[in-house]
């Protein structure tokens, strides 16, 4: 069995400190074989830098993946192309630079991970999450797929599982940075709508609360300030049977910084 731990979208410092905090405990816990976190907003809440990328690996991530904010920094262009352990997603520009999927070898199989963005509401995709999905699965010759779906309808992720179900192990909802309670078991695949965030816990999606809202309400022209505070950790536990090639079961791991009312 392979017990691999996906964290949802680190959202700045406080999200990587929650990390750094509990990344630990879970691997002794659930005994994981292997570890991959979404880091698209873990640089200030948006893209990543050579440094940040650094830490998350020193902390027991092996393989992050990243989202529509990957080039929000233009430091990434200097080290993209050797940071072996970052995955970018497939279908945004620039598309030729960056590791398009990373394939490690665990408990004698090859697992492919990979990234992708959903087309739905999201303006940076230059193509058809489903052709360069199938693309990829053409070009590589993996035992197993891993997918983090980067998007923000929840239904286009559904599609994607239900006819993925026998081809993928893993699809891992990101972006929205609120977990869903919808893990299942589809086919012979793990999936979640949204694996939710690491990141301050009163705020709107990791940003400052009064930021947020003078820019929503009032039409406000304002800063991209993350939130100060306490952190909340969202992830989600995968049992694969490396043998039968399937998800066996998934679980959501939620860890807030305190308990309403006490």
């Amino acid at each position: 069995m392979i017990n691999v731990l996906f964290i949802g979208d680190i959202v700045g410092e406080a999200g990587r400190q929650v990390v750094k905090e509990n990344i630990t405990a879970l691997k002794n816990e659930y005994q994981l074989d292997l570890v991959i976190a979404n880091g698209e907003n873990a640089a200030h809440g948006k893209g990543i830098s050579e440094r940040v990328y650094n830490n998350l690996l020193d902390y027991g991530i092996d393989v992050i993946t990243m989202g529509n904010h990957t080039f929000s920094k233009d430091a990434i262009y200097r080290f993209i192309d050797d940071a072996d352990n970052l995955v970018r997603p497939l279908n945004i520009e620039p598309l030729d630079i960056g590791n398009r999927y990373k394939i490690i070898d665990i408990k004698g199989v090859s697992l492919c991970i990979f990234n992708v963005l959903g087309n739905v509401f999201m303006n940076s995709t230059v193509a058809s999450v489903f052709t360069v999905t199938n693309e990829l699965l053409k070009e590589t010759n993996a035992d197993m797929y891993f997918c983090d779906f980067h998007g923000e309808v929840t239904s286009e992720k559904i599609i994607y599982a239900y006819l993925y179900q026998n081809k993928l192990q893993a699809v891992m909802g990101t972006h929205t940075h609120v977990q869903t309670a919808d893990e299942r078991l589809i086919g012979n695949l793990a999936f979640i709508s949204d694996v939710g965030m690491c990141g301050v816990y009163e705020s709107v999606l990791g940003r400052d609360i009064d930021e947020t809202i003078a820019r929503v309400v009032y039409q406000e022209d304002t800063r991209f300030t993350i939130a100060k505070g306490p952190a909340i950790f969202c992830g989600v536990i995968i049992k694969i049977d490396e043998k039968a090639k399937k998800a066996c079961a998934i679980s959501r791991v939620q860890i807030r910084p305190y308990v309403f009312g006490v």
